[in-house]
């Protein structure tokens, strides 16, 4: 009874983990791509039911040949690198569940999964390389000491990524799984944005586990982008009740369908192409994949028998006397023609300049103020929404409601900001966002109204944009603001794709 007690248990627990996982784990995503010398693979997370003849392209072409398996079928289905931050900035409450997860994660391994371990300060050191053995593995969890140091957690993974992951070696599915308390850099050793930009050319998923001490939300908040730049899950250990809840968001991975794409010989050219694979509910995936190289060589053809002629007699030649070399004179028209050339190149030449010159001056736009009548009218359709807000009780079903897009136009727009509600696509809201845009329920108070949802305060969020990038803020909402399906703390970088929770609301954003 008390066994079957505790399965219960756990069933229940990982159905409410399920339901409140840091990502949206149920949406389908290419997580990592390897390039051999005649295929390409692709990982999928959450692919559903895929089949060899599905439609796959590269560039406008489609693949000549697929292959679909499943990873726990491969001979060795994953290597998981764990990165251990042991310096003394970990709480030491949090040791102990440290110790607990990776302990799980050893005995929880499929059959022939690689694991390493390393620990970091300014470098990496690795305890154990990728192994299936679960004496080396424990041993060299038990190794692991808390020391007094400083950790750089920005030139580790840009070191490893460069190094290591950059060209890989193997057709293996990789990933990273980082516990530490925040991203932190030198101040002369590789910055974050610089490590965002390699993480956008290797594609491996980097799953985080943050530690809060808390002063450290930004470094936090940096290290969970990471994870959201990878499409993976992170997780902050201090809301996480049980560390096996982590595990199991791990193990999902074990879904993952590798298909073997075999490329029309044209197009093993070894540059850069756009692979569409399209899914069996219609859902289209996209990755810049790196075609194989090969060089079709003709084979040599035999050369032709050489046909031998009979040669001829040799007839004697006329004994001539030489004729004196007859001397030319120049014409005396020869010095005007090329004055005369000279003369017309520079009169072409004077001739491009001119026409280049009137052509690059270009008129001014001229741009039509709106009419302030028109903006009243936009204002006024919002209609009034001094109500207060509702405090989150019960998920309530949204599907079935009629919304309406609506789009905002302004003055000097360098990029458009959406947001679509997920549960009801027809309510889509688009404004032009030049520095910031405030999200709320009140109409007169904020550039986008969502007026439908109570639960939304009236001023509930910023979006800005710095230097082609852009974040979001909190304005002290009655119900909070979470990013992929995690609370932000603090302004937080979002990107095009990720998901915004508002209340009940889950909008998706996205950048035009």
């Amino acid at each position: 009874m008390n066994r079957i007690r505790k399965v219960f248990w756990g069933i229940l627990a990982g159905c409410l983990f399920l339901g409140m996982t840091a990502y949206a784990g149920g949406q389908a995503a290419i997580l990592e791509t390897y390039t051999g010398e005649s295929d390409v693979s692709i990982y999928v997370k959450n692919a559903g039911a895929v089949s060899e003849d599905a439609n796959i392209q590269i560039a406008t072409t489609e693949a000549a040949k697929v292959k679909v398996q499943s990873i726990s079928e491969l001979d060795v289905p994953m290597q998981t690198l764990v990165l251990v931050d042991n310096s003394l900035s970990i709480p030491s409450a949090d040791r102990d569940r440290i110790a607990q997860l990776l302990q799980n994660l050893i005995s929880d391994r499929l059959n022939q999964e690689e694991i390493s371990i390393a620990v970091f300060s300014e470098k990496a050191e690795v305890l154990t390389e990728p192994v299936s053995d679960y004496g080396i593995l424990k041993k060299a969890i038990d190794s692991i000491t808390w020391q007094d140091q400083e950790t750089y957690l920005t030139d580790v993974l840009y070191d490893l990524l460069s190094e290591k992951y950059r060209q890989g070696t193997e057709d293996v599915y990789r990933r990273i799984l980082i516990i530490s308390d925040g991203v932190d850099n030198k101040s002369l050793g590789y910055t974050k944005d610089e490590l965002y930009a390699l993480l956008k050319e290797i594609r491996i998923p980097i799953y985080t586990i943050g530690c809060e001490n808390k002063k450290n939300n930004e470094e936090l908040e940096n290290m969970f982008s990471i994870s959201r730049m990878t499409g993976v899950d992170y997780f902050l250990l201090e809301e996480v009740e049980d560390v096996m809840d982590i595990t199991d968001s791990l193990n999902q991975d074990r879904g993952i369908t590798r298909l073997t794409v075999t490329p029309k010989q044209e197009l093993m050219d070894g540059a850069v192409k756009t692979l569409k694979i399209t899914l069996a509910d219609g859902t289209a995936l996209t990755a810049e994949i790196r075609m194989p190289q090969q060089v079709s060589v003709p084979e040599p053809q035999p050369d032709p028998e050489p046909v031998t002629e009979p040669k001829p007699e040799p007839e004697p030649e006329p004994m001539t006397e030489p004729e004196p070399a007859a001397t030319e004179k120049e014409p005396a028209y020869l010095p005007f023609l090329i004055i005369g050339f000279i003369v017309a190149v520079i009169i072409a030449i004077t001739i491009v300049m001119f026409l280049l010159i009137r052509k690059n001056k270009k008129k001014e736009p001229e741009f039509e103020s709106i009419d302030d009548s028109l903006l009243k009218e936009l204002q006024s359709s919002f209609g009034n929404a001094d109500e207060k807000t509702e405090i989150m009780g019960a998920f309530q079903d949204r599907s079935s409601d009629d919304g309406k897009t609506v789009m905002i136009w302004n003055q000097n727009v360098t990029c458009q900001l959406v947001l679509t509600d997920i549960h009801s696509p027809a309510k889509s809201f688009q404004v032009p966002l030049n520095q910031s845009v405030i999200i709320g329920r009140k109409s007169g108070m904020c550039d986008i109204a969502l007026e439908y949802e109570k639960s939304v305060s009236g001023k509930h969020c910023e979006i800005s944009v710095r230097e082609g990038k852009f974040y979001i803020k909190d304005l002290q909402s009655s119900n909070g603001t979470y990013v992929n399906g995690s609370k932000i703390l603090a302004e937080t970088e979002i990107f095009s794709g990720n998901t915004v929770k508002l209340g009940r609301l889950e909008m998706r954003f996205e950048v035009r």
